[in-house]
C-alpha cells in the first residue's frame, strides 16, 4: 500500500506558498509519484469570478481536502501502488478558516474543526523576508500580509503544529525544504523496514 505524505505549506498571502509547492512537486517528481496541490481558492476565483461569501468558506475547504484526495488516488493508479507518493499542498482548511475570520470577521464551526484537524505529515511555514509582490489576485497590501502572517504563526502555536519555516530566496528555501522532506522520508522508510 502506497504511503501517502501530505505536506502542508502555509503562511500569509503573496509569501512564496505556490511557488513553493510547484517546485518542490517538480523537484521530488523525478524521484517519487508528486503532485502540487493547487489552492482551490484560486480555482474557486476563476471559475466564479468573483470572490466567495462567507457561507461558502466550509465548501472551499472541503473542495481544498477533495483535490488532495483526488490527486493522491491519480497518482497511486499511474505508478501501480508506489511505495510513496508526495502531495505538495498549496494551503490547507487552516488557511481557509484564518481568512475566513481576517475577512469576514469571524468563522463558522465546522471550518474550525476543519481547520483544527491539521493531519499533515509536514507542515511548511512559509515567512515574509522579501519585498510585497503582486500575485494576480486583489490582495490587501504587506500591512494585511503581516497581520495575517502573525495570525498563522499564532493559530499553528495554539493548536501545537509542529512547522519547519521557508526563509530566504527562492532557491535556499527550495533547498532547505527539500532537505527537511528527505528527512521525512528517511524517516518513514526507517519506520517501514522495522
Amino acid at each position: 500500500m502506497s504511503d501517502i505524505l501530505r505536506i502542508a505549506i502555509v503562511g500569509a498571502e503573496c509569501s512564496g506558498k505556490t511557488s513553493l509547492a510547484q517546485s518542490l512537486a517538480d523537484a521530488f517528481s523525478k524521484e517519487y509519484p508528486s503532485a502540487y496541490v493547487p489552492e482551490y481558492l484560486r480555482l474557486f476565483v476563476d471559475q466564479e469570478n468573483r470572490t466567495p461569501r462567507p457561507d461558502e468558506q466550509v465548501g472551499i475547504a472541503q473542495q481544498q481536502q477533495s483535490l488532495e484526495r483526488t490527486l493522491a488516488n491519480d497518482l497511486i493508479k499511474q505508478h501501480s501502488n508506489p511505495e510513496f507518493v508526495l502531495l505538495f499542498c498549496d494551503t490547507t482548511p487552516l488557511m481557509t478558516c484564518i481568512y475566513s475570520e481576517v475577512v469576514f470577521g469571524g468563522t463558522n464551526p465546522e471550518l474550525i474543526k476543519l481547520a483544527q484537524a491539521h493531519d499533515y505529515d509536514l507542515t511548511i511555514f512559509t515567512q515574509i523576508d522579501f519585498p510585497w509582490q503582486e500575485d494576480g489576485l486583489q490582495r490587501d497590501g504587506p500591512v494585511a500580509q503581516t497581520k495575517v502572517h502573525f495570525r498563522v504563526k499564532a493559530r499553528l502555536e495554539e493548536l501545537q503544529i509542529p512547522y519547519q519555516s521557508a526563509f530566504g530566496d527562492p532557491g535556499l528555501r527550495l533547498q532547505k525544504t527539500q532537505d527537511i522532506v528527505r528527512a521525512l522520508l528517511e524517516k518513514r522508510k526507517a519506520q517501514k523496514s522495522i
